[in-house]
């Protein structure tokens, strides 16, 4: 049974700010000591050599809500946040196969251009990153579901990210993540895995969900976001960190690949 909703207002650290993507994060670890020599440090390459289809399938049930947001800019991040400290986009239910149940909250919105996570190799064109905290509790772990885009200039302009570009420079807007992750969305196929922050201070406390499938976008879209991450001091090759290889300790590394629930009936079609 899932718990009634309940916000809590907890004042967070969501890491430093003295870094920057000259080259990709492989000089974070002169800055801090968590984003080198760790076991599940993000992002990783996402392929069948990381995949187990043999564990409980994870579903979760978003349900975001139009918010009242900002955004906030530094030198190394921009991120959209609740305009209200104690408000969030919306709940994230996590449920197993066990019907143990799992309640987060959005709070920070990423995008990285290009993608940080790739999928067999592939590196796609933006990823949309969204944090979550767990509600129910005071522990700083995190929660953050991806999903990736990927340009087709025959694709109508996705609605959430055009929200974003019309306000990007308003001191403060509505936004409305369920025009992003809808419910029938969230069916799709998905990898899930223990991971870490990939921005310093790289901490280990981060469950990534990242759907498979990719939305397409025009490039008219996607260049938005390509401009202000490229081509500057800080971002002059994107705000992506630069792949983890984790291979040396697999044991520790769980993705999980979740099945189409609707995959076999369509083959037995």
């Amino acid at each position: 049974m899932i718990l009634p909703l309940l916000i809590l207002s907890v004042k967070v650290v969501y890491g430093s700010d003295d870094y920057d993507y000259i080259q990709n994060g492989r000089d974070w670890p002169n800055i801090h000591e968590y984003c080198f020599g760790k076991q599940t440090q993000s992002p990783v390459n996402l392929d069948n050599n990381y995949t187990n289809t043999n564990e409980d399938d994870m579903y979760f049930f978003p349900k975001y809500k139009p918010t009242n947001v900002r955004i906030t800019k530094n030198a190394t991040s921009h991120r959209i946040i609740p305009a209200n400290d104690s408000d969030n986009f919306g709940p994230l239910y996590t449920v197993n196969s066990w019907s143990e149940s799992v309640a987060y909250g959005g709070k920070i919105i990423f995008f990285r251009s290009e993608a940080e996570h790739t999928v067999n190799g592939v590196q796609y064109n933006l990823e949309v990153q969204i944090q979550h905290t767990l509600l129910f509790a005071t522990l700083t772990n995190r929660s953050t579901v991806s999903v990736f885009f990927i340009q087709d200039d025959t694709a109508s302009r996705n609605p959430f990210l055009q929200s974003v570009i019309d306000n990007y420079d308003k001191q403060e807007f509505t936004l409305d993540l369920s025009q992003l992750v809808t419910s029938s969305f969230s069916i799709q196929p998905y990898y899930l895995y223990a991971g870490s922050f990939t921005y310093p201070d790289c901490t280990e406390r981060n469950s990534w969900y990242i759907f498979e499938r990719p939305f397409k976008a025009p490039n008219s879209q996607l260049q938005f976001f390509y401009n202000l991450y490229h081509n500057t001091d800080v971002f002059p090759h994107g705000n992506f960190r630069f792949i983890q290889d984790r291979k040396s300790s697999a044991k520790k590394v769980k993705v999980y690949y979740r099945k189409d629930p609707y995959q076999s009936q369509q083959n037995e079609e």
